[in-house]
């Protein structure tokens, strides 16, 4: 009996230390995986590890692009010019000028103008 008992208990701590080893080394495994979770490109880096890993060079090439720094991506800005409440004003002005805007339609563009945030 006390000796079914103590193999029971080995067969135990047997299996319990397979299931660790095997967390460990699935650890150690997607390790480029666990580094590279906030990247930008983590799912690249984990289809690498999980494709190529096993070569072991795929696993450095992982865990290298995993711990390397992300470059910044440049964002082009298109700066658009925009006209002063100035400009707008003689525009208009020229238009009332040579006929284009009756007076009340020059009155009604000037207070849309002037109603604008600046």
């Amino acid at each position: 009996m006390l000796i079914s008992l103590l193999l029971t208990a080995y067969d135990a701590g047997y299996l319990i230390g397979r299931f660790l080893g095997a967390v460990l080394v699935g650890a150690i495994y997607f390790l480029p995986t666990i580094l590279a979770r906030k990247k930008r490109k983590s799912t690249q880096i984990f289809l690498l590890n999980l494709l190529a890993g096993w070569t072991g060079l795929g696993w450095i090439g992982a865990l290298i692009w995993a711990v390397s720094s992300d470059t910044q991506q440049t964002v082009p800005v298109r700066i658009v010019g925009t006209a002063s409440m100035a400009d707008e004003l003689t525009k208009l002005q020229a238009l009332r000028a040579n006929g284009s805007l009756s007076e009340e339609e020059f009155n009604q563009q000037r207070q849309r103008l002037l109603n604008q945030p600046a």
